[in-house]
């Protein structure tokens, strides 16, 4: 028992001192500061010992400086008496880790108590980007990725349709620029119809509609998009395939 007070008062004093320098005594606020520093102190290197696998050693650690700060805490009747009985129920624990657990529980009681973490709350920065349309760079950025998304498509071999001289390309962008603000929180509207006018009003096949999914999709990647983004952008465009792609001839 005296060994176990013993390497407790040790980080107590170590941590923090329990005495001014000119010998008055601590008011309870700042007893209360110098307990909390006592605990933590006592935490963080029981913590390091558990790890290293001496369980028996953190047990003794945290059972002395918890056997040395409770008779500080009687101005906290409640939280004594959950540190006292967490004391208890540690030495009849069979397990070490179990009793080290039981203990440090009751130390971060003590600190939790005392000294409760405040919620920090943090203004966001000004050009902080919200939407999704914003992380993919507002409609430039769009532009971007749908233009080079149709080109690929449009050179595609197996979609030949895309470069017929039916289709008009500036309209195919715009549509297809409407269809990710729409998806993104972005300012501008879609309509499937728009698109479809822009392939001259005929319906494209099931190829050329797969090739220019396969293009957008790449470019959007390309963006390192999260997975989430990338579902919220194309939940949409079955929908969409369907008003384009021709119908199966039954």
């Amino acid at each position: 028992m005296r060994a176990r007070i013993l390497m407790a008062v040790l980080v107590l004093t170590g941590a923090v001192g329990l005495t001014r320098a000119d010998d008055k005594p601590l008011d309870r606020a700042e007893l209360d500061k110098r307990v909390v520093a006592i605990v933590y102190e006592s935490a963080v290197r029981g913590t390091d010992i558990f790890n290293k696998g001496a369980h028996a050693e953190c047990v003794r650690l945290y059972e002395g400086t918890l056997l040395a700060v409770a008779p500080l805490l009687d101005h906290r009747p409640k939280l004594q008496a959950d540190v006292k009985a967490r004391l208890e129920r540690s030495t009849k624990m069979a397990k070490l880790a179990d009793a080290a657990f039981e203990l440090r529980t009751a130390l971060d009681e003590i600190q939790n108590t005392i000294a409760p973490p405040k919620e920090i709350k943090k203004d966001p920065p000004k050009d902080t980007k919200t939407t999704l349309w914003d992380r993919l760079g507002g409609e430039k950025g769009v532009k971007a990725v749908v233009r080079t998304a149709w080109l690929v498509a449009a050179d595609d071999a197996k979609a030949p349709g895309l470069r017929d001289k039916k289709v008009d390309a500036a309209k195919v962008e715009s549509a297809l620029i409407g269809y990710v603000s729409a998806n993104s929180e972005g300012p501008q509207k879609f309509s499937a119809a728009d698109l479809k006018a822009a392939f001259g009003g005929a319906a494209i096949t099931e190829a050329e509609f797969g090739a220019l999914t396969a293009a957008l999709v790449d470019q959007l990647k390309k963006n390192k998009l999260s997975d989430a983004d990338l579902v919220a952008l194309t939940k949409g465009w079955e929908a969409v395939g369907k008003e384009l792609v021709e119908k199966p001839k039954t």
